[in-house]
C-alpha cells in the first residue's frame, strides 16, 4: 500500500471520490449534465464535447431527451437513464420531455477564448 503525502495529493483523491458519486436529489426528477459550457477559441465555430445526461426519477416515467428540438433518446417506464454522445453545438437547449410537456431543462453555452471586437467609442485625435 503506498502513502501519499501532503495537502495536494489528498485533496486530489478526495476530489475524484466525490465526484463520482451521484448528487443527492431531494426533487422527484433530478437530472445531471455535463458539461453546460464549453470554451472555444472562436464563438462561431461551435463546441465539440462528450456531453453526459443521467436523470433520476422517484416514479417510473416514460421520458426523451432532446438536444436542441431534436430527440436523442426515449426511456420506456424508467425511473433512471442515462446518456452520452460526442456532440457539435451551438447556443442551445437541452431538456427532457414527457410527450411535448418539458419537465427539466438546461441552456449549453459556448464561450469564446478570442474577445469581443470592441469598438471605440470616439476617433482618434491630435491637437497637432
Amino acid at each position: 500500500m503506498r502513502i501519499v503525502r501532503g495537502w495536494p495529493a489528498l485533496l486530489l483523491s478526495v476530489s475524484l471520490v466525490t465526484a463520482a458519486e451521484p448528487e443527492r436529489c431531494t426533487e422527484p426528477l433530478c437530472w445531471q449534465v455535463s458539461p453546460t459550457v464549453c470554451v472555444t477559441d472562436k464563438l462561431e465555430q461551435g463546441c465539440e464535447a462528450e456531453l453526459r445526461v443521467i436523470w433520476f426519477s422517484d416514479s417510473p416515467q416514460t421520458v426523451c431527451l432532446y438536444l436542441a428540438e431534436q430527440a436523442e433518446r426515449c426511456w420506456q417506464e424508467a425511473t433512471t437513464g442515462q446518456w452520452q454522445q460526442q456532440v457539435n453545438w451551438q447556443l442551445g437547449w437541452l431538456s427532457l420531455r414527457q410527450q411535448q410537456q418539458i419537465l427539466l431543462s438546461t441552456e449549453l453555452q459556448v464561450l469564446s477564448r478570442q474577445p469581443a471586437k470592441r469598438r471605440r467609442v470616439s476617433g482618434a485625435w491630435s491637437i497637432f
